[in-house]
Formats: C-alpha cells, sequence, structure tokens
C-alpha cells in the first residue's frame, strides 16, 4: 500500500512516509493508491468483532506488516485504548423515536479526536523510537480557518518542511483519517437489523461535520463495500452544505461564532480528498479545482462531479436555534445530554423521517459545553476530572491574533532544533 497526492505531482510515499507528513509537497493531501474492497463474507465475518478488532482490521488493510507486524500494530492499538473509559470504547445508546447515538467521546479529552489521535500517537512513538527523534507540539489560538494558512505556507516551503521535519497532527493527516473509518463499521454493525439477508441491508449514518476528516472517513468505507448512506451536517458555517446542494464550494462572508464551535470553519480542507475519491483519482482536475479555490476561494464544482458528491451524501444545515432545540428535545424524551455537534445531527434525525435505520455520531461529551446546556435551559452534568481543569495549570507558546504566525512558527521550530541539537547532538527534531 502506497500514497499519493490528491494533486498528482508527488511521488509515492509508503504509511511511514504519510504519517510524519501534513499537506503533500505539491499542496494536496496524502491519499491510499487503491481502496480495499470488502466482499460480503469478510462484512459478516467482521460483525461480531470489538471497536478495537475493527481497528486493528482495518489499518492492517492501509499498513503492509512488512512495515509494521501485525503483533506490533495489535500491540500499538491495546496501547491507544488503554486509557478509554468505556469498555468498550466506543458507545451506542438507543434513544426514543429511532435516535441511535455513537458516543466517541469516552477517551480522556471526552471527544472523538482521542480515538484517531490515540492510535497515532502510537505508530509515532513507534517509529521515532526507531529515528530516535522527539515531537515538539505549537499551539495557536484561533480557528481552525487561521491556523491551517500558516500551517499550509510551512509545508509549501519543501526545503524548510523537510530540514526540520515538519508534520501536522489534525486531520490533514492520513493516520487520523485511516482510525476513523472504523467508526462507520462499528455504527453499521450496531445498527443493522441482520446481515443474513440476500441483499445487505442499508444503514444511515450523520456526521456533524467541520474540518471533513470524519466525513471523509465514512466515503472510504462507503467506497470499500460498507452499505450506507451518508448524511453531513453542519451548523451555520454552511459551505458544505452548499457544495453538495448546489455544487457551489465558496465562502461566505466571513466564520460565524456558533454553539457547535468545533465546526466554526469556511475551508473544510478534506472535501479535497472526497473530490478525489468521486473523480476516480483525477489529480490533474483536483489540481485546477483547489488552486481556483485558492485564489478566488470560490469553485463551481464540475456537472459530473458535482452529480457524484449529491449521490455519495446527503446534507443539511443547522442554526443554533435549531441546535438548542434538539438538545431540549433529547433530554426531555430520554434524560440524555447532547454536546452542540452532536446535536446537530439529532436536529437532522428529528426534522427528516426515515424508513431504515440511522445512526447519528456524536463527537464530544455534553459536558464539555455548559455554556450551551444553559443555554438550552438544562442544567450541566460535570465530570470530576474536567472540574480538576480549572486548578491545573495551562503551559503552551501562544500565538496571538495580529502576529504573522507562520513566521513565529518558523523561529520557534529553529529555536527547539537547536536546543535538541545543543542537549543531546541529534539531527532535527520532529515538530508541528
Amino acid at each position: 500500500m502506497e500514497y499519493i497526492s490528491t494533486r498528482g505531482g508527488t511521488g509515492a510515499v509508503d504509511f511511514e512516509g504519510a504519517l510524519f507528513s501534513g499537506y503533500a509537497p505539491d499542496g494536496g493531501l496524502f491519499m491510499p493508491q487503491r481502496i480495499p474492497s470488502l466482499d460480503r463474507d469478510t462484512l459478516r465475518r467482521w460483525s461480531s468483532l470489538s471497536y478495537p478488532e475493527l481497528v486493528k482490521e482495518l489499518c492492517s488493510l492501509f499498513v503492509p506488516a512488512e512495515l509494521v507486524p501485525r503483533n506490533a500494530l495489535s500491540e500499538l492499538i491495546d496501547k491507544a485504548f488503554s486509557r478509554f473509559r468505556h469498555k468498550n470504547i466506543v458507545h451506542l445508546s438507543r434513544l426514543k423515536d429511532g435516535l441511535n447515538i455513537l458516543e466517541l467521546w469516552h477517551g480522556v479529552t471526552y471527544a472523538f479526536k482521542d480515538l484517531s489521535l490515540s492510535c497515532t500517537g502510537q505508530f509515532l512513538q513507534y517509529f521515532l523510537e526507531k529515528r530516535q527523534k522527539h515531537v515538539n507540539i505549537l499551539v495557536a489560538h484561533g480557528n481552525s480557518d487561521e491556523i491551517d494558512e500558516p500551517i499550509k505556507e510551512l509545508f509549501a516551503d519543501v526545503d524548510f518542511a523537510g530540514k526540520y521535519n515538519v508534520m501536522s497532527l489534525n486531520s490533514v493527516n492520513w493516520s487520523r483519517i485511516m482510525v476513523q473509518i472504523a467508526h462507520y463499521f462499528y455504527a453499521y454493525f450496531q445498527c443493522a437489523p441482520s446481515l443474513d439477508t440476500t441483499q445487505l441491508p442499508m444503514v444511515e449514518i450523520v456526521v456533524p461535520t467541520g474540518g471533513g476528516g470524519n466525513i471523509t472517513a465514512g466515503c472510504i468505507a462507503q467506497k470499500m463495500g460498507l452499505p450506507i448512506r451518508l448524511v453531513t451536517v453542519v451548523n451555520s458555517n454552511d459551505i458544505i452544505h452548499r457544495t453538495v446542494q448546489q455544487g457551489d464550494f465558496s465562502l461566505a462572508q466571513g466564520v460565524k461564532a456558533t454553539l457547535a464551535s468545533a465546526m466554526d470553519i469556511q475551508e473544510p480542507y478534506n472535501v479535497e480528498r472526497i473530490l478525489w475519491l468521486l473523480s476516480g483519482s483525477d489529480g490533474r482536475l483536483i489540481k485546477t479545482l483547489m488552486e481556483q479555490f485558492n485564489i478566488s476561494k470560490r469553485v463551481k464544482l464540475p456537472e459530473d462531479l458535482h452529480r457524484k458528491l449529491s449521490e455519495t451524501l446527503g446534507s443539511c444545515s443547522a442554526s443554533d436555534q435549531d441546535i438548542v432545540g434538539a438538545m431540549r428535545r433529547c433530554w426531555e424524551e430520554n434524560q440524555y445530554l447532547l454536546c452542540p455537534h452532536s446535536a446537530v445531527a439529532a436536529h437532522y434525525h428529528y426534522s427528516q423521517p426515515h424508513s431504515i435505520p440511522r445512526c447519528c455520531l456524536a463527537p464530544a461529551s455534553a459536558a464539555k459545553f455548559q455554556d450551551a446546556i444553559l443555554r438550552a435551559g438544562l442544567a450541566p452534568q460535570i465530570p470530576p476530572e474536567i472540574s480538576a481543569l480549572t486548578a491545573m495549570e495551562t503551559r503552551s507558546t501562544p500565538l496571538a491574533r495580529g502576529q504573522d504566525w507562520a513566521q513565529v512558527l518558523r523561529g520557534r521550530i529553529e529555536a527547539v532544533t537547536q536546543h535538541w541539537e545543543a542537549q543531546v547532538g541529534h539531527s532535527a527534531p520532529q515538530g508541528r
């Protein structure tokens, strides 16, 4: 299994190369050169697997055994999930009115990113021990679009990125996408009525969407042969909704602050991966479209590509009022608190009738969004682990608004490199 850029201008790399990268040197995103196809017998065999076992099976399709032996891969994934609070790692809550909520937030930060980041961290550690290098993490204070621009600029400077081994751990990184594919298989097996029918049943999966990494994983699962219908749901920052419905991939006037703050994104970079999948891996077309978007911040999708996108994804946009309404209804009917991001999916469920099983992905615990809970007129339920955070020291290297973040990042990366070289006399550390 090798990985190529969505823009077709970079040579293939192995999993390690994709892992220790961010954007590809040509500005694209790494994707598998081929997507494995699963037959009915494999799906039936997998249907009884636990979530960690599904992660292992899926990762083994994308990470060659000669790069990471199977026993080592299994140990890394077990270690990654060892700190999760729920014995099943993820949990499906079956609520009234057919509302199925797949809780992806039982990790240490109460968010779905714990699932993919914990595995990615283990993969990094595995290779770093071989390389004898270190990781340094920088934190920026701003929205996702603002943070993404200086990161793109650093990766565009191929010499700098190579010299300092710069990498990114947001969903630009393929490893994050790879692990998230398991969400869809687990959701499907939990919600499908039976796999013994002649034609495997369909399940609809509703995905709260910001940068688009999670919905990209769903598109890959679908392409692998999982019989799912996908719905991407967004808040008032609705570029993905407009792209699906109208083929209009263009920025609005600005990012709107909403209750579902992690989805306050105007430039969902993983859309590039979805368009690449649907275009038949046409790197030349994707390069043209994304370069046009980078210049004008507006692209009208070709008719054929838009048709394929709208056939692959349904979409919905939810206002803050919609979010609050879904949170209240879910509590009144189930005494179950939704985070505002999960409530975007629940809003779709409550407003759209369904004839097949449906599963809503829940990316975070309501405990992390006390202001939204209060806005809905509900009482927050705060775990002691979150309460304890208020008394803990905060340590970070801030990137303040108004600074040239790309230049600050360059300076910080160079300084960290000099520090480590002076201490250990090794080659440059890994950084972000």
